[in-house]
């Protein structure tokens, strides 16, 4: 057997040029698209389910040109997407990382939601007592 690279596929897929009305002839078969894929490839196979399919065609490279960024066309949808959730008003925690044991971090969050707001609480009934738990800083 010989050595392949990743992502080499063995065999190699037949590669076949259509002219078009060739494609549209297959398009009218009753192949399905891993017959036609078999037989002539995967490109085909993507060509003959474009031109099956009446609510879409191949683009153009006049549709690429005509093509223009959302940030362009609908400024307002791409900065509602990019929103977060914004700085804190009165900043009173900080984002850190640490790695904990995993036993632990299932424990807490088996608990479901708020999993990060009991581990802080255990923490501060830890550092400064059990009258500390709850209290948020």
């Amino acid at each position: 057997m010989p050595q392949l690279k990743p992502g080499t596929m063995w065999p190699a897929p037949a590669t076949v040029d259509l002219t078009e009305a060739q494609l549209k002839a297959l398009a009218a078969t009753d192949l399905t698209f891993d017959q036609v894929e078999a037989t002539y490839g995967e490109d085909i196979a993507i060509r003959v389910g474009i031109a099956r399919d009446p609510d879409t065609r191949e683009l153009t490279a006049e549709d690429f040109a005509r093509m223009r960024p959302a940030t362009e066309v609908a400024p307002h949808l791409v900065a509602a997407y990019r929103r977060g959730r914004g700085k804190q008003k009165a900043p009173t925690k900080q984002h850190i990382g640490i790695r904990l044991d995993a036993d632990i971090v299932a424990h807490f969050r088996a608990g479901g939601r708020g999993w990060q707001t009991r581990l802080n609480d255990t923490l501060r009934q830890a550092v400064f007592g059990p009258s500390a738990a709850g209290e948020r800083k």
